[in-house]
């Protein structure tokens, strides 16, 4: 470290103290949303990142500072700490702060620890590392491991920035912090990173539409790409079942019908052929569901649908093959086509919650119509399944 950069450290933990307040803690808002901060005599000794509500962002900012400088209070943060959550923010809107001459309080960590966060300060914002990468910066080659113990217990993220660490094959890998790793994702794109080239081409082409560009900012990349098809019989089955029923009641229908076969899953189509509708009735399916889940088992077991030709249809005779099927509609189609085969261009406008979120957004007076719809998302292609879940995740706040 240089001399002027001890000085400045020497400094800011002098300012720290200032008015005899030598610790303290405080919540403050931030574009990820309430973050806590904790600080002593010596610089900032914990951050917390955004818990489910205040009242557990507060519980764990007092239990992890419980051991330091004795009982720790709520209070007006000094200037100099002050500074440091205003400097937070900024950074986290996309203007990067390294945060390298902030004075931290590491006293509570190992001496290992502290050469590892040591090691990952120097990673500036909008690059990232591995855990075998800082192994060796901090001086222990081979030691991944214990690198990966010591960033997971990190009491000083984005100060420390943790989030900047993934895996050796390039994906983001985990995260401790309450939001996991979609909060990871938020924080490395407001520092100008996405992992995914093909992710990073989509969210450039939509930012192009100011609206999208104001939801993108809000919530950065979106899970959508990572997430892994399940099995395709498997899915129709859960659509059928889910339909016009709440969560919570369709979940426990779905268990009950999952226990009458032996399987981890839904019956088979063989299996659910030969299940009696009496059986399906007593496990909560209605009639008309029951006569649903056997058109459904009957075609697949008999080979009139086949997910193997799925994937190399086009989307609309995707959407003719599985509407075949009883109790399978467009809608339920479309939401195969983007969950389940990945198809990236595809615009649900029947969808409720699609619509509710793009009257929100672009602040309309009334539900737009499918024709609406339509014509708005000629700008968005060919990436409108993106688009789509980003007016989803913009009106129920998270994906």
């Amino acid at each position: 470290m240089t001399a002027s950069r001890q000085r400045t450290r020497r400094r800011a933990s002098r300012r720290t103290g200032e008015r005899g307040r030598t610790s303290g803690l405080h919540l403050f808002a931030t574009p990820i949303g309430t973050c806590g901060l904790g600080w002593t005599v010596r610089g900032v000794d914990r951050i917390e990142l955004p818990a489910p509500d205040e009242a557990s962002l507060r519980a764990a900012l007092l239990r992890h500072t419980a051991d330091r400088d004795g009982e720790r209070e709520f209070r007006s943060p000094p200037p100099a700490v002050r500074a440091v959550m205003r400097r937070l923010g900024r950074h986290l809107k996309g203007r990067g702060d390294d945060f390298t001459d902030v004075a931290l309080d590491l006293g509570a960590t190992s001496p290992f620890a502290r050469r590892v966060y040591r090691a990952l300060r120097r990673v500036p914002p909008g690059k990232t590392t591995t855990y075998a990468a800082l192994a060796r910066v901090a001086g222990q080659p081979g030691a991944a491991r214990a690198v990966g113990r010591a960033v997971g217990a990190n009491p000083l993220p984005l100060l420390v920035p943790c989030h900047r660490v993934i895996r050796a094959d390039g994906k983001l890998g985990g995260f401790t912090a309450a939001g996991g790793a979609r909060l990871k994702a938020r924080i490395l794109y407001a520092e100008g990173v996405i992992l995914d080239p093909e992710q990073a081409r989509a969210i450039n082409h939509l930012r192009r539409d100011r609206v999208l560009r104001r939801l993108i900012d809000r919530l950065g990349p979106l899970p959508f790409a990572a997430q892994q098809p399940g099995d395709p019989y498997e899915e129709l089955v859960s659509a059928i079942v889910y339909q016009q029923l709440g969560l919570k009641a369709a979940a426990t229908i779905a268990g009950r019908l999952k226990a009458l076969t032996p399987g981890p899953g839904f019956p088979t189509p063989l299996e659910m052929r030969a299940l009696s509708v009496a059986r399906l009735r007593r496990a909560g399916v209605s009639a008309q569901k029951a006569g649903y889940l056997k058109d459904l088992a009957a075609r697949v077991a008999g080979g009139r649908l086949d997910f193997r030709r799925l994937p190399r249809m086009d989307d609309e005779a995707v959407i003719a093959e599985l509407t075949q099927v009883r109790g399978i509609g467009r809608w339920s189609a479309e939401m195969f086509l983007m969950f389940q085969l990945r198809r990236p261009d595809v615009l649900p406008v029947g969808d409720l919650g699609f619509r509710y979120g793009v009257k929100e957004a672009f602040g309309m007076e009334a539900l737009p119509e499918a024709a609406e719809i339509t014509a708005l998302g000629e700008r968005w292609r060919p990436h409108r399944s993106l688009a789509t879940a980003y007016f989803w995740a913009g009106r129920e706040g998270a994906w």
